[in-house]
């Protein structure tokens, strides 16, 4: 019969701990996914609840007017962030002004990127609107 030294199972528990954590850690993430995702149907609704957030700014793309379901580059320019998915993004940000700035589809005035309550469009697969305040957002949500 072969024995088992103390070392080997004393280090069991360590493993499962170590394998406990990395899926608690997996848990947490796809839970963060399902969190993104019954946003995303919240926003689509025609009736929009008045506790509706924000889509996170540094989740959108904001040369392509897309939520892209995390962290974009960070493009600072005149004491404000805006968001790019790549290169490109970050040096038309940087560099064309009329980037930085989108139409409210509710009050038709031209509202800053970095400061607009942002919202998914509900017909699209994932592009996004900006408006000037989360009540033009709700107004044009619930017309």
């Amino acid at each position: 019969m072969k024995t088992i030294k103390k070392s080997s199972i004393l280090s069991i528990p360590i493993v499962l701990m170590i394998l406990m954590i990395g899926c608690s850690g997996s848990v947490k993430e796809k839970g963060t996914d399902n969190e993104a995702e019954t946003g995303k149907k919240a926003v689509m609704d025609n009736k929009v609840a008045a506790s509706i957030e924000s889509i996170p700014t540094k989740q959108v793309c904001m040369i392509n007017d897309a939520f892209m379901g995390k962290d974009q580059i960070p493009v600072p320019v005149n004491n404000k962030v805006y968001y790019g998915c790549c290169e490109g993004c970050v040096d038309k940000l940087t560099n064309m002004p009329e980037t930085r700035y989108a139409i409210d589809p509710f009050s038709g005035e031209k509202v800053d990127k970095a400061d607009a309550f942002i919202a998914m469009n509900p017909n699209s697969g994932g592009s996004v609107s900006y408006f000037e305040s989360k009540e033009n957002y709700l107004a044009m949500a619930n017309m």
